[in-house]
């Protein structure tokens, strides 16, 4: 087993480092569907590692960070065009504002997030929801005082608004600690980072590794999620990467 789970954040025209244009999106969902992969929603790939239910072959994941309101706008309808599942997650403290929490990197647009009716009529499509902390901050930075309200209330807000469990997490900027780690894993299911790999059997269910979109943006890339050469060509990339963010001193792993 080698799941890629594609991770996305914006769908607008602004180029930003987080945002994918929405024609290239369609591009990207248009070969995916080609490939004749599986999307598969998050939460079932967590029940599969942790031994409820297997998996078809040649299954992909989806996701989408932060909760960004083109998400709804223009990924929204071109996922629901392929019957394809996806899990979003969100910053429970700022749904229906912008995403300028005081973590922000410098370089990052300011864009609207989802309110909570659109995140409802997405959810009725079959879309599944996580959260992604109530103010985004960086998880290995913040005071444990603040961790229950960045970890546990997040989730409270988000199961009272949605009306039903929430057990899936995202840390921003896949930053975490040992602290954090354990209230995460004491309170969700599954939570994913942003480590570059494809989850695998030995995947742990709480800290899963993602493919950035960045790295699979070409359509014909796109196609071959599933076949060795994939696993080889993250291999390369993933020393490469930890590098750049190191000498850049990026926020993000």
């Amino acid at each position: 087993m080698a799941i890629p789970i594609l991770s996305y954040h914006a769908i607008d025209e602004q180029r930003s480092p987080i945002s994918v244009t929405p024609d290239a999106f369609r591009r990207q969902m248009q070969a995916l569907s080609e490939s004749r992969c599986n999307v598969i929603t998050l939460g079932r790939l967590v029940n599969a590692l942790r031994g409820d239910g297997e998996l078809p072959d040649r299954s992909v994941a989806i996701t989408f960070d932060d909760g960004f309101e083109s998400t709804y706008k223009h990924a929204f309808p071109v996922l629901q065009s392929h019957g394809f599942a996806a899990t979003v997650f969100a910053v429970a403290g700022y749904c229906g504002k912008l995403n300028d929490w005081p973590s922000q990197p410098a370089g990052i647009p300011r864009m609207q997030l989802m309110d909570w009716p659109q995140i409802a009529e997405m959810e009725r499509h079959g879309i599944e929801f996580g959260a992604h902390t109530y103010t985004h901050p960086r998880l290995d930075r913040t005071p444990a005082s603040d961790l229950e309200r960045e970890i546990v209330h997040s989730k409270h807000v988000m199961e009272d608004k949605l009306g039903h469990a929430v057990d899936l997490f995202a840390y921003p900027y896949g930053r975490f600690n040992t602290i954090s780690a354990d209230m995460v894993g004491a309170t969700y299911a599954g939570a994913c980072t942003t480590r570059l790999g494809t989850v695998t059997e030995a995947s742990d269910p709480l800290a899963l590794e993602r493919v950035e979109i960045l790295y699979v943006q070409h359509p014909r890339v796109m196609r071959h999620l599933s076949g060795r050469a994939f696993s080889w060509y993250l291999d390369i990339r993933r020393p490469i990467r930890s590098l750049a963010s190191a000498v850049l001193r990026r926020e993000w792993e």
